[in-house]
């Protein structure tokens, strides 16, 4: 897995995390980690860029679950899988180009139900 940030000033701080490598058990802990990382400093927005990802596993869906919760600021002692499913989560955090087999994934767990998801970044950074 291979994480790169970059940070954009949109009409807020926006910070892009920019995935490459499937995201499974052997590095959802880094993306979440990377993830909080970013929430801390600099920016409180972030765009998940999936465009590198050939698949993600359902660890790996806890690990996009999990960013949510906490760009809405629930903490871990807190969250409840119910928490994402509010409209906080697609104010945060926004996906951009998830591969097919992803965004597949991302449907069948419900999750595109409650992030919005782009196809390119201008759009994605106009969206906060």
């Amino acid at each position: 897995m291979n994480i790169t940030v970059t940070v954009r000033q949109a009409r807020e701080l926006v910070a892009v995390m920019r995935l490459e490598g499937d995201i499974d058990a052997s590095n959802f802990v880094e993306v979440v980690d990377k993830a909080r990382e970013i929430y801390q400093n600099p920016a409180r927005n972030l765009i998940i860029d999936l465009s590198e990802v050939p698949s993600v596993s359902s660890t790996g869906l806890v690990a996009i679950h999990k960013i949510a919760l906490l760009y809405t600021g629930v903490t871990e002692e807190k969250a409840h899988p119910d928490l994402t499913h509010s409209s906080s989560a697609r104010k945060y955090v926004k996906l951009l180009s998830p591969q097919p087999v992803v965004d597949k994934a991302l449907e069948m767990a419900g999750l595109k139900l409650f992030f919005k998801v782009f196809h390119d970044l201008e759009s994605a950074l106009n969206s906060f």
